[in-house]
């Protein structure tokens, strides 16, 4: 009875309040070792037989526990603030209920299902709310927003990136050093230093043929090449090699089990373990030792590095500054790759089932295409389909379709006319929204039309956010659509393009999985060189 009452006072005063994600391994280790020693002073102090002792403690142990998971269960299910939401009994116990759907990593289309049974505040975890109400996005991502990021970016902790920085004053100074990476001089750099990789794409898909050619595999070797100059001065040479690189291949392990959406505290303990988080951390490694390569050389044409570095001149970062510049390492690599990447593809797809839209956008474009099929970006960026097209590919696809998630503040937030208490996670699942009658007419439909001259078919334009929003906004978001601009046009006015043989883009829709950002099955598409 002590025992049980001492793990019900545990949870109640000491775990039900505050952050604990980043001790869970500390927590199992204290454990561990109160056990081993309990058992120790039985035996040895007490005298009992090693057996016996085992069998005591392991009772009194169990008692503690029941006290604490059973006062954990019944507080979550009976008197949590968030008990008003509906959702799943299951997930109201624990955000393992939601993981434990997962298998196919299709958490959107799992999410889709449960808001339409659940209505626009779904309660997802214990103390998670998923929201779709068409002013969630502005109140919780926002301008002026008091939401701030949640645990989840605490994944990597303590090496932080751009991305990952949870303390709002250390962001802001961060993302003034990164606003330099993404002005006008330096875009115009790195749009130079793209074509030669475009270029080997149309060279790689004209070896083919006209036989099929699989985006998805091609539009991930290029962006990662691409990213991969950009961030270290010299590729994956992944497009001349036709194979993904070893170290991305790292990547995608290592990214794998994000799929789960497991709790930040679980994902944690899960990577300090042996082999289990080997992937993910020799990727990072991989990124550390090409920082360190990057920053004792001098490259001719600037990189996204050269801005970063500048700073320090021609001194070297120590301490926290390096861990900085190491976590951006891998955060330049990942952000501007495998999303960009899906968001060609999709756009492919949905101009294969609309094939209107590709002479309609070969004529928008026409003017600016010079004789090699390349065009200035400053040139073509406000074209209203060309934009039109990339926006709604990302409403139907959004590359990251889930969970960016956020911390309310203190006091809470309102949303309409429903309250949220403070310190709840929330988070806004762009593709639910981006399915929803109530924030686009014909949602289901791909009209790029609706972005410039039917303005009438959106009821709510800032619940569009694939780049996020507000303070923590993508920073990256000018050079990904400098390079999904370019590149659409570059390949639509060199090939024409078709589904190949017995492809029509199910497979992709259907079976695609999200780990994090999305990870796509393979789509085949016929190029055939156009005739001038």
């Amino acid at each position: 009875m002590i025992a049980a009452t001492f793990g019900v006072a545990i949870h109640l005063g000491y775990l039900n309040r505050g952050e604990h994600h980043l001790y869970g391994t500390l927590y199992v280790q204290i454990f561990l070792i109160n056990f081993a020693t309990a058992v120790l002073i039985t035996v040895f102090v007490i005298g009992e037989e090693i057996g016996q002792a085992f069998t005591d403690i392991t009772s009194i142990t169990a008692c503690y526990l029941g006290g604490l998971f059973g006062s954990l269960i019944i507080y979550r299910g009976f008197f949590h603030p968030l008990n008003k939401f509906p959702g799943p009994f299951g997930a109201r116990i624990s955000n393992f209920w939601f993981s434990a759907q997962l298998k196919n990593g299709d958490s959107y289309k799992k999410l889709e299902k449960l808001h339409g049974k659940y209505g626009d505040f779904l309660r997802i975890g214990s103390s998670d709310l998923s929201i779709i109400h068409p002013k969630a996005v502005h109140a919780i991502y926002g301008l002026g927003s008091k939401c701030t990021k949640a645990a989840w970016y605490d994944l990597t902790y303590p090496m932080v990136s751009l991305q990952t920085i949870r303390q709002k004053a250390l962001h802001d100074h961060r993302r003034r050093i990164w606003s330099t990476v993404f002005s006008d001089k330096a875009l115009r750099g790195y749009e130079d230093r793209m074509k030669t990789y475009r270029s080997q794409l149309v060279y790689q898909i004209n070896t083919f043929g006209g036989q099929p050619v699989n985006v998805t595999k091609w539009f991930n070797l290029y962006t990662f090449d691409v990213m991969g100059d950009l961030a270290f001065g010299t590729s994956f040479d992944m497009l001349a090699s036709k194979e993904e690189h070893w170290a991305i291949k790292l990547l995608g392990a290592g990214i794998e089990p994000l799929k789960w959406m497991f709790p930040v505290w679980f994902f944690r303990i899960m990577i300090s373990l042996p082999k289990l988080g080997d992937d993910w951390w020799k990727f990072i490694n991989y990124c550390s030792s090409k920082l360190d390569e990057r920053m004792s050389a001098k490259p001719v044409v600037p990189d996204i590095m050269s801005s970063l570095l500048e700073p320090w001149k021609n001194q070297r970062p120590t301490g926290a500054d390096l861990s900085l510049l190491q976590g951006d390492s891998q955060l330049i690599v990942v952000a501007g790759s495998d999303t960009t990447a899906a968001t060609l593809t999709y756009i492919f797809y949905e101009l294969l089932h609309n094939q209107s839209h590709i002479s309609k956008l070969r004529d928008e474009v026409a003017p600016y295409v010079d004789v090699s099929g390349n065009v200035d970006h400053a040139k073509i960026a406000n074209l209203n389909h060309l934009n039109g097209i990339i926006h709604e590919t990302l409403r139907l696809h959004p590359p990251v379709p889930t969970a960016l998630q956020r911390i309310t503040p203190p006091e809470g937030i309102k949303i309409g006319d429903t309250y949220i208490p403070g310190n709840m996670t929330v988070y806004c699942p762009q593709y639910v929204l981006g399915q929803s009658e109530n924030i686009y007419l014909n949602a289901q439909s791909f009209v790029p039309e609706r972005w410039y001259s039917h303005p009438e078919m959106i009821k709510e334009r800032s619940a569009f956010a694939p780049f996020s929003a507000g303070a923590y906004g993508c920073i990256g978001r000018p050079l990904a659509l400098l390079n999904i601009r370019t590149t659409i046009i570059k390949l639509l006015t060199t090939f024409d393009i078709s589904f190949a043989v017995g492809e029509d883009g199910s497979t992709l829709k259907e079976k695609s999985r999200e780990h994090f950002t999305m990870g796509l099955e393979d789509f085949n598409v016929k190029f055939v060189k156009r005739v001038p």
